[in-house]
């Protein structure tokens, strides 16, 4: 885990290997930050979020509680998700 100056990550966090955290971040409760994912700085990760692996969080992001990233999911700069959001990498789900 790369970890930048001035970033927070609660002691509940699980932070795997290979994880980038930009400077400036926040990481809450029971959030699970899989491998080869990206958080930009400035960040605000909520609690019992799931993000990646290999997911990419621009700068300047929210995302509230109970969120999940799943695989090569990608935010640009400035984004906010609601609580409780689902993104998926199913291209074409089922009915």
């Amino acid at each position: 885990m790369v970890k930048q100056p001035h970033s927070f990550i609660d002691k509940t966090a699980t932070i795997d290997e290979g994880v980038q955290i930009g400077e400036g971040s926040k990481i809450w409760h029971y959030s699970h930050i899989l491998s080869g994912s990206k958080i930009g700085a400035n960040c605000v990760i909520g609690q019992n979020v799931m993000i990646g692996p290999d997911v990419s969080v621009g700068n300047n992001c929210k995302i509230q509680n109970n969120v999940s990233l799943y695989k090569n999911v990608a935010l640009e700069d400035d984004v906010f998700i609601g609580p409780s959001a689902v993104f998926t990498n199913v291209k074409t789900p089922r009915a």
